[in-house]
């Protein structure tokens, strides 16, 4: 074993998080909020198709394409009712692959700096797919810290330069992570150890041209496979492999990044104070890429402010200057983003946009959006043809925000984007003016020029699901509540707070509908 291989081991053994709630805590809310990215997509087309496939593998073996939409596959029933697909005898590598793409496919799960990809996704799909009867809370958050807390650090030795030269560290990464999750869990040591975090770090893949597409969630899924399948090749295989995977010579750093790690580069930074705390945890309200959460608060501050200014509410109330404070205050009171479109249904906000002249667009010259030197290279869509796409652009982000007031979720599910908001988009630029952040630090500065010549700026580096606002369980509920009722809700919560071993959880989420395979 190598002494970087032997430093990672040695850690991931030792690590006691008795008496660190600080982690604990943040880790129990990623759990939920991974459930609140993973509930809504079950009922996704490409989900499902995944979730008949892995159904079809596992009962039928190679016969697959004969039968795909069969309803029965080998005496097993696959119901698709309200509550989506539930299939049997599902093997771990399959269930962690559901899981993983299941979970990130809405792109509504968290996110953290210095991996500069996607944490829990990876690491509590991996998880969920090798539980025991027996595994408690404990043992399973244990296991999560560990996975995130070496994501995190070797996110912070290979990036920016992996991000910038294509990679996707969720897949490549995150792999990696879910084996030492793994190996936690399961309370493997020394040389076994050594060898599941080879077999995982042999596996690593996964590319950013994928971004937009269903390519980018399967790395997610592919990642939390392949951790379970290293562990599945060790456990029931006479297979060997190499214990030295982060030889400093010939390993995984010098490979994929050209960098030469130390065992002082590892121990330094592990729990020194956890990654989980230090750069933390982006939780997302909306699904789009985190890159654009700054800058999408940063528009609904500078919207609301120009439908609160005094041209504004002149302009478009005829209101005189006597009432003008009292029409504003109003306006104010009735929302926090777009007071005038405050309680409209979401089809009833796109038709009145269009139709009235309350549609902000109509009185703006151009938006400039500021970031800091490749703050956006996650944002690569300028022009985005299809709502997929349009979840990796600040262009279509900052567009919904001043059409509507706030993102709409549904416009990420659209086919084709119409043409005419392809041409409101036009006016948005990206400039690169704000001086260079930490890895970890995120800011963006929006820029509203009006026709009148009014101009708008608003800035924001800590935004609603920040690591300094993080999102708290009354949010994740009503993330939940997008899939789940408030009874559900409340049962979920209580099982989950009262529960001492995992699979009881389990048990009552596949009773609400959530976790179908």
């Amino acid at each position: 074993m190598d002494s970087v291989t032997q430093t990672i081991v040695n850690y991931i053994e030792q690590t006691d998080v008795t008496n660190r709630e600080d982690l604990l805590s943040v880790a129990r809310i990623a759990f939920l909020d991974y459930l609140a990215s993973l509930a809504p997509a079950e009922n996704k087309q490409a989900v499902r198709d995944l979730a008949r496939f892995i159904g079809a593998k596992s009962s039928i073996g190679l016969d697959v394409g004969r039968h795909m939409n069969s309803s029965v596959f080998s005496g097993k029933v696959i119901s698709a009712g309200n509550t989506g697909l539930a299939i049997e005898n599902v093997s771990k590598v399959d269930k962690a692959l559901y899981y993983g793409f299941a979970s990130h496919y809405l792109d509504s799960d968290d996110a953290q700096a210095n991996l500069a990809g996607h944490f829990s996704t990876v690491l509590y799909s991996a998880l969920l797919a090798v539980l025991e009867p027996t595994d408690t809370w404990h043992e399973f958050f244990r296991a999560y810290i560990i996975g995130a807390e070496l994501e995190g650090i070797i996110g912070s030795l290979i990036n920016p330069a992996h991000r910038t030269q294509g990679w996707h560290s969720t897949g490549t990464v995150g792999v990696i992570g879910a084996a030492a999750a793994i190996g936690a869990l399961r309370d493997l040591h020394g040389e076994s150890l050594a060898q599941l975090l080879s077999l995982a770090a042999t596996q690593s893949a996964g590319m950013f041209f994928q971004s937009g597409t269903d390519g980018k969630p399967l790395h997610a899924g592919l990642a939390a496979r392949n951790g379970v399948w290293a562990y599945e090749l060790l456990q029931h295989t006479s297979l060997q492999t190499s214990t030295k995977p982060f030889d400093p010579e010939r390993g995984w750093f010098k490979t994929i990044g050209n960098i030469t790690v130390t065992p002082n580069d590892i121990g330094s930074r592990w729990l020194a104070p956890g990654q989980l705390i230090d750069p933390g945890l982006w939780m997302k309200v909306h699904p789009y890429c985190s890159a654009a959460i700054c800058g999408a608060e940063a528009t609904e501050i500078a919207a609301h402010r120009i439908y609160t200014s005094s041209s504004y509410v002149s302009k478009h109330y005829n209101v005189s200057p006597d009432t003008e404070e009292q029409v504003k205050r109003r306006l104010c009171a009735t929302s926090d983003s777009l007071p005038v479109l405050a309680n409209i249904e979401k089809e009833e906000k796109r038709n009145l946009c269009a139709a009235s002249g309350l549609f902000l667009w109509d009185d703006m010259d151009r938006v400039t959006v500021h970031f800091p030197p490749g703050a956006d290279a996650a944002l690569r869509y300028t022009a985005p043809s299809t709502g997929r796409e349009g979840q990796f652009s600040i262009e279509y982000v900052v567009y919904q925000v001043l059409a509507y007031g706030a993102v709409q979720d549904e416009l990420f599910k659209i086919d084709t984007i119409d043409q005419s908001v392809r041409d409101y988009m036009s006016r948005i630029e990206r400039v690169y003016d704000i001086p260079k952040v930490a890895q970890t630090e995120r800011i963006t500065k929006v820029t509203v020029t009006l026709k009148n010549g009014d101009t708008f700026t608003e800035t924001v580096n800590n935004p609603k699901g920040s690591p300094n606002n993080p999102l708290t369980l009354e949010d994740i509920r009503i993330k939940l509540g997008l899939t789940l009722k408030a009874d559900q809700i409340d049962r979920m919560i209580e099982a989950f707070t009262y529960t001492n071993e995992v699979v009881p959880f389990l048990q009552t989420l596949r009773k609400e509908g959530v976790l179908h395979v």
